[in-house]
């Protein structure tokens, strides 16, 4: 399942902030301060947080008299937060976003350093204003977000120098040197202009930091790890998220990134068993969504039956997602009507299928939005087929999503079955592309196996990637070279750090391809770890 970095940005910053555990898991905000009956108690702060794990958002009223705390605000805000982005709702934000100001203002109170709670003060105000920033990023407000960042990153650094040990300063402030050294190149100079700077090392060593402690902001923080491995550092992150289903199961927010975690790891049958799971105990076996909150939630799970390959059951999700769906100009909804039509495609015998008299094909233009990645790949098929009157080769699609869904062996059974003959002849038709995009696939299948013999063919597949597009000068066109290079140098890292080192430059020097923020991004943070 492929994501750029706006994604990621997306996705991670959903969870800026957030962990409440069982009570002996409070020390970090309930230490050397005492406990007022005129402020919200912790165990009312812990239950707010239990609704949102749980996908539930009806207001909580509290005695008129009591106070929130600088915590309880942070909570309230993430609250919002979540429910803006899984509602993709702008009636919503539109309500909502004024609480940023007021929030920000009842935490006031607590900046004379004699409150109990001034050590939480600076901290909150950053916290939401990273909340808001992810917010205004997502509706395409960059200055309002990047300002908004600057001060957060400000108050954590003031924060930081009075409070070094507070763990959930110490958790932000990591998070936030991490996602800084992760901006591409190009606009590192940006940051050194206002005056901030990423630290990728010593991020992650505040990060592991935070792990070993037992503390408020457990929970996220591991989600944090895990997410932060397999979006920003390549790595296998799947016992982690093991250990947080195993631990709480129950707990909707929880699954929800963990099954983003899997998939992006091509483990949708992993995810797939642990919603299976979650139904089983918890709902009666029911995969009921009635709420607009929880159609994400639905999506979710129409694209795990794709990539397991139950196309009835992804069906069914999928129609009623999109049923479901009131304001027809959101993410998803394209993608949704071109898996409809992929399954249609894939199923169909007919070898001069025609897309344009298939009922979702033609939705796919009329519907839904292109800011999501998985999104603008719909109206790519829906180009292609206009330009060339045709559709793509079915047995690469069929290959690619089969590695999507971590189905290798049988994905590489599909694009064995292209000879030779038809190599040639998309050759003498000039159809570089096609015969790119089959090296590429087949290098990718090769690798995901794993086994000695197919990870020299694989490595092998993505030197011929590299050399074919800048053969037939592909590499601004495609991403296909340049993610080649990036997985070389993955496969160099630690035997040959030179050979490495040339693969991740290489990765960096491909321009213009649809992909080259990500690959560059990763290429950047890899060879910082060199």
């Amino acid at each position: 399942m492929g994501v750029d970095s706006r994604i990621q940005i997306g996705r991670i910053g959903v969870i800026l902030s957030f962990l409440i555990t069982p009570f002996f898991c409070v020390e970090s905000f309930a230490k050397n301060r005492i406990q007022n009956d005129n402020f919200v108690s912790i165990e009312e702060t812990q239950h707010l947080y239990d609704k949102i794990f749980d996908l539930e958002f009806k207001a909580e009223n509290y005695e008129n008299n009591k106070i929130k705390t600088p915590l309880h605000l942070v909570i309230e805000d993430f609250k919002d937060i979540i429910f803006i982005i899984l509602t993709q709702d702008e009636e919503s934000y539109e309500n909502l976003k004024q609480n940023e100001e007021i929030r920000l203002e009842q935490l006031e109170k607590f900046e004379d350093k004699k409150s109990n709670y001034y050590k939480e003060y600076k901290w909150a105000k950053a916290e939401i204003k990273l909340h808001w920033a992810m917010v205004k990023l997502r509706a395409d407000e960059k200055w309002a977000s990047a300002w908004r960042v600057r001060q957060a990153y400000k108050l954590l650094l003031e924060n930081e120098k009075e409070f070094p040990n507070f763990i959930p300063q110490k958790k932000s402030l990591a998070l936030l040197q991490i996602a800084l050294a992760s901006v591409p190149q190009k606009y590192q100079w940006a940051l050194s202009l206002v005056g901030m700077e990423g630290d990728l090392k010593g991020g992650i060593k505040k990060l592991n930091e935070t792990l070993a402690t037992n503390h408020f902001f457990q929970k996220e923080t591991f989600i944090w790890k895990a997410l932060l491995q397999t979006y920003l550092l390549e790595e296998k992150s799947n016992q982690i998220v093991s250990n947080l289903l195993k631990k709480y199961p129950s707990e909707k927010l929880v699954l929800l990134f963990s099954s983003l975690i899997l998939m992006k790891n091509e483990s949708h049958q992993t995810a797939l068993f642990a919603w299976q799971k979650y139904v089983k105990k918890y709902q009666n076996n029911q995969f009921v969504f009635t709420k607009a909150e929880h159609f994400s939630l639905e999506y979710l799970l129409a694209e795990l039956y794709f990539y397991t390959e139950k196309p009835k059951k992804a069906k069914f999700h999928y129609v009623s997602f999109l049923n479901n769906v009131k304001n027809k100009k959101l993410n998803f909804i394209k993608n949704s009507y071109y898996k409809l039509f992929l399954m249609d495609w894939f199923a169909s015998q007919n070898t001069n299928f025609n897309p344009k008299s298939n009922r979702f094909f033609s939705s796919i233009s009329s519907s839904g939005i292109s800011k999501m990645t998985v999104d603008r790949q719909a109206k790519k098929m829906v180009k292609y087929v206009d330009e060339f009157n045709k559709l793509p080769n079915k047995k690469i699609y069929q290959a690619k999503f089969l590695t999507d869904g971590g189905n290798y062996q049988k994905a590489l059974e599909m694009i064995n079955q292209i000879t030779n003959s038809e190599l040639q002849n998309w050759e003498n038709a000039n159809n570089f592309e096609t015969i790119l995009e089959y090296k590429y696939r087949k290098a990718r299948i090769l690798d995901k196996l794993s086994k000695l013999k197919q990870t020299n063919q694989a490595i092998q597949f993505y030197k011929e990637v590299i050399e074919y597009s800048t053969l037939k000068k592909q590499n601004e066109i495609h991403y296909f070279a340049a993610n080649s290079a990036l997985h070389l140098g993955y496969f160099y890292q630690n035997t040959n750090k030179k050979t490495a080192k040339m693969y991740f430059e290489k990765a960096i020097s491909f321009e213009g391809h649809q992909y080259e923020e990500s690959i560059t991004q990763k290429a950047k943070l890899a060879l910082k770890k060199l």
